[in-house]
């Protein structure tokens, strides 16, 4: 007797999941074994068939593959209304495609036949689609909700780099509540959504960057005008603009907001692009501030990161002139991250002046401690 096909699904709001979960439960069939958010957690798991939807964040021809070469299946699931959905997973190389609202049996009688296949009868990949390479580094500024100043490291580490000659590009990738063309007082057009508009369009990104000022080489790609934007950005996208812009400059610094896994949107939930990206980055800034809970959240977000440990530090910001405050915080965090760099900014009253004033900090300790942490980083060389 053939064995039931051991599955994981990639998170979805759509029903196709729920209604297999129920099936599986009540008739067999097949074994569902988890729900991922991260291609991580998909390839960490031990499973037959992959089953992902045409609205995956983290879909792209390389996670295909490397299921493909740990001996797994893919079966990609798309919404017939949508024109692009069911080719964007064929050009990902799925295994097969099944529409959203397909039968419960049409579903388990496709896993089953995915889960019989052998590695050696899938046909031979296809060609790539050739690619800017991406030269540039890039680095990720992130930290738990609650204001510990994400934005602002972001804006003055990109700042810094700027001013050692590197062209840089700052990007705005908050999910929940992009701020960089208000705290930098610029245009909210061209933005995040222009950039991707223009590449599923195969057209170059030309203009949509943003120059701070024209006596540093610092380029800003503001970020969604609106959250319900989010919702209308396909899988890899984000990927695609990062990767056109560090094909253009030396360094791109993205502002990841708090990695939200999931985020609400007008038509249900959708899943994080910034979590994703995060994995891709040369260094991850992690914020946080001399606060319990601001400390306390953090360890949940270093949890989330866990896959690239070795290249994030931990950034205590807006340290205060209390020593008995300091070092509780330090004491804190180093127990809690060892082999983790742990770098301090001290509080500064210019840094929110700067933001009402719509530029950067002029000077004091936040631009020197910030100017001594990418020092630190072995990207300004």
């Amino acid at each position: 007797m053939t064995p039931d096909p051991v599955v994981v699904f990639a998170a979805t709001p759509r029903g196709w999941a729920g209604r297999l979960r129920a099936h599986a439960a009540d008739h067999g069939g097949l074994l569902v074994r988890a729900t991922v958010l991260t291609p991580e957690d998909a390839r960490a798991e031990q499973c037959d068939v992959v089953v992902v939807d045409d609205i995956t964040s983290f879909l792209t021809r390389r996670f295909v593959r490397d299921l493909h070469d740990s001996g797994r299946s893919v079966l990609g699931v798309y919404d017939p209304g949508d024109t692009h959905g069911k080719g964007e997973l064929i050009d990902a190389g799925v295994d097969a495609v099944i529409e959203i609202d397909a039968d419960t049996t049409a579903f388990v009688a496709q896993l089953s036949r995915l889960a019989a296949v052998h590695p050696d009868d899938r046909p031979p990949r296809p060609e790539p689609i050739q690619r800017p390479r991406a030269d540039g580094r890039l680095i990720g500024v992130t930290g738990p909700a609650g204001g510990v100043g994400v934005t602002e490291v972001a804006v003055e580490v990109a700042a810094t780099l700027a001013a050692t000659n590197r062209r840089t590009a700052l990007v705005d990738l908050d999910e929940s509540g992009p701020s960089l063309a208000q705290r930098l007082g610029l245009a909210l057009h061209p933005n995040l959504h222009t950039a991707t508009t223009l590449l599923e369009q195969s057209e170059p990104m030309r203009g949509v960057v943003q120059p701070l000022t024209n006596r540093q080489q610092l380029n800003v790609l503001t970020g969604m005008p609106s959250g319900e934007d989010w919702e209308t950005i396909r899988p890899g996208a984000i990927e695609r603009v990062t990767d056109q812009l560090r094909h253009d400059h030396q360094v791109v610094v993205t502002d990841l907001g708090h990695l939200p896994a999931t985020v609400e949107g007008a038509t249900g939930l959708r899943f994080g692009h910034a979590r994703v990206l995060a994995h891709r980055c040369d260094v991850v800034l992690v914020v946080t501030a001399p606060t319990p809970v601001a400390i306390a959240r953090t360890m949940s977000l270093l949890a989330a990161l866990d896959t690239v440990r070795q290249r994030t530090h931990l950034v205590l910001n807006r340290v205060t002139r209390d020593r008995y405050v300091r070092d509780e915080a330090m004491m804190e965090l180093s127990r809690a991250v060892g082999g983790v760099g742990v770098h301090t900014i001290a509080e500064h009253a210019g840094v929110g002046r700067a933001a009402w004033q719509g530029g950067r900090v002029t000077r004091g300790p936040f631009r020197r401690d910030v100017r001594a942490l990418v020092g630190q980083l072995g990207v300004a060389r």
